[in-house]
């Protein structure tokens, strides 16, 4: 398989052939270039892992980590990831854009744009988008597998 990467910005295509447009910001596909396969990428800015779906989508960054696991969590408008815990790891959120209510333990925080909220270990966690435009946020936690354990509420 090839891969592709948009011009305008920078999201990466797996494919035969480049998206006829880009699922990310909506460039047409000769925006489009291929990458070389030798090509290591080392560098990328935060909108090539954003995406404006209908579903919460989880999107890692480059590829295997020895000791981090980054993620870009993409939350529409009004969704909410369910009541969870990490019982072998701690979780970091810097929110990337709109705003998203986090319930930790027994508190609640209501986070924006340019803020870091902690997630403790085993600490049961969830977060929703209240804002009235899609949120995304960067997420760093221990490498796979981790355990999550998803909880009622």
């Amino acid at each position: 398989m090839k891969r592709w990467r948009c011009g305008v910005c920078g999201y990466i295509h797996t494919g035969k052939n480049p998206p006829e447009k880009c699922p990310n910001c909506g460039s047409p596909k000769e925006k489009f270039e291929e990458v070389p396969p030798e090509f290591e990428q080392i560098h990328m800015h935060y909108a090539q892992k954003i995406s404006y779906t209908d579903k919460v989508e989880i999107n890692p960054f480059f590829g295997d980590y020895k000791s981090i696991s980054p993620y870009i969590y993409n939350l529409p408008v009004g969704e909410r990831v369910p009541l969870h815990r990490h019982p072998t790891t701690d979780e970091l959120f810097f929110i990337l854009k709109g705003r998203i209510r986090f319930k930790i333990g027994g508190k609640e925080i209501v986070a924006v744009s340019g803020d870091v909220v902690q997630g403790k270990m085993n600490i049961p966690h969830t977060f929703e988008n209240i804002g009235n435009e899609p949120a995304a946020f960067l997420s760093v936690k221990a490498p796979k597998p981790v355990d999550v354990e998803m909880l009622e509420e």
